[in-house]
């Protein structure tokens, strides 16, 4: 069980975004989803004794493949807050190459910055480029309770246009050490 969730990012290992992701159907056709399971990668170098990585366990939300349902409209699945949710092809086919994406930033310690969403709630982004297009991945950081190791909520990966000169970046070690050693959600909610 999560000890505690705050915007979708709980503060334990707990399943409030679930670790496996079984096949969805949606009109008929089975969509495999294996390859959003959760899996493990590490920031060279910045783990807590010197000379170690750091270990990020990344776990997806299905909107990485859905959108909200609309309302009166029917829904494919749930989310882990019980919200209608509806599967979307092109984000789908964008989740594909997601995990791969999310594990090189992790390897590379890539830039990443803090972006208010609509409702005003903080959350880490950064972007990537599938197809021509631009695509914020939108996440946060719960530290573990092993002490060594944070966990990486990854709460949606939608096509956006980013504003990005007035933004201030900082590698992804940084928040992950930040949620670390403060034993924080990263950023506050």
């Amino acid at each position: 069980m999560p000890v505690g969730t705050r915007h979708g990012c709980s503060y334990s290992l707990g399943v409030s975004i679930p670790v496996k992701h079984p096949p969805i159907v949606v009109g008929g056709i089975v969509y495999d989803l294996a390859h959003l399971d959760a899996f493990s990668a590490a920031i060279p170098g910045k783990g807590v004794r010197e000379g170690t990585d750091l270990s990020v366990v990344v776990v997806f939300s299905n909107h990485v493949y859905t959108e909200r349902t609309k309302h009166g409209q029917p829904h494919d699945t749930v989310d882990h807050h019980g919200t209608k949710r509806t599967f979307d092809p092109d984000r789908y086919e964008m989740s594909k190459t997601l995990g791969a994406a999310i594990g090189q930033c992790i390897a590379s310690n890539s830039l990443t910055y803090i972006s208010r969403s609509y409702g005003g709630i903080d959350n880490l982004i950064f972007v990537e480029t599938a197809d021509g297009r631009t695509w914020a991945v939108v996440y946060c950081l719960s530290p573990h309770e092993d002490g060594c190791s944070v966990r990486m909520e990854v709460l949606s990966c939608h096509p956006k246009v980013i504003e990005q000169k007035s933004k201030s970046y900082r590698n992804l070690g940084y928040y992950a050490r930040m949620c670390l050693y403060q034993k924080i959600r990263i950023p506050k909610a």
